[in-house]
């Protein structure tokens, strides 16, 4: 599974290695990476130099250390890069409004492909979210389920860097406007106005009109934009 490598690159060898193990699945999700001591023979380096890589792809969610230093591949790689990304995009140093356009972008491209790929299975799980949507009442479990939504559409776009950078962009600006969900969800209990974007928006992509799906998300993005600079401008007055 590993070869010698050059002294002189080691790191960048060492995690080519693993990342190159994972991508021809030698290295499956939930599988252990040999112990460090083996690794560092096979490889001809010292332990210090594979306890670094290991370290850098655990800040990375690649792969989980448990209690007594074993390293396992993480279960949940395409979901792996949502907290790095968030905060690459957050020293930045982007405004709210250019982190939404990010999203919003993302989100159309996403609700495109998820009508061209959505399955039978796919269309039940996207009526039973907006099912809950319709009879809950309170503010913060309707912005969860929103939020549901909206991962649900994402995965089924079925590009994990698409997803990857939607997710990091969504929660940076949940990051920046704490609430914002619950917010837009208060502000729209008197009117149905967003209930009927996405039932539009869900009905588009089981029909596989992927034309329309575009359409329905992004006037949602529009909206959604339109109460995101509203709670700002709210958090500004209350500084």
């Amino acid at each position: 599974m590993f070869r010698q490598i050059s002294k002189e690159n080691a790191f960048d060898e060492i995690l080519n290695q693993i990342i190159e193990n994972i991508r021809a699945g030698r290295l499956k999700k939930g599988d252990a990476l040999p112990a460090e001591r083996a690794m560092a023979e096979a490889m001809g380096v010292s332990r210090p130099v594979i306890r670094e890589v290991l370290r850098s792809l655990s800040l990375l969610g690649i792969i989980k250390t448990v209690h007594g230093g074993a390293n396992y591949i993480s279960e949940d790689l395409e979901n792996c890069m949502i907290g790095p990304l968030s905060i690459l995009l957050q020293l930045n140093n982007s405004s709210v409004q250019q982190n939404q356009q990010l999203r919003s972008a993302l989100e159309i491209q996403c609700a495109k492909l998820a009508a061209r790929n959505c399955s039978p299975i796919d269309a039940a799980e996207l009526k039973l979210i907006l099912a809950k949507l319709e009879v809950e009442q309170d503010e913060q479990i309707r912005g969860d389920l929103d939020r549901d939504l909206h991962i649900k559409i994402g995965k089924m776009a079925n590009n994990p860097m698409l997803f990857n950078v939607m997710s990091a962009a969504s929660q940076l600006t949940e990051n920046i406007i704490t609430g914002i969900r619950a917010y837009i969800m208060q502000k729209q209990m008197s009117v149905t106005e967003i209930d009927e974007q996405h039932k539009r928006l869900v009905d588009a992509i089981i029909a596989h009109d992927e034309e329309s799906a575009v359409r329905y998300m992004q006037e949602h993005m529009i909206n959604i934009e339109k109460y995101i600079e509203e709670r700002a401008e709210m958090m500004q007055e209350n500084q």
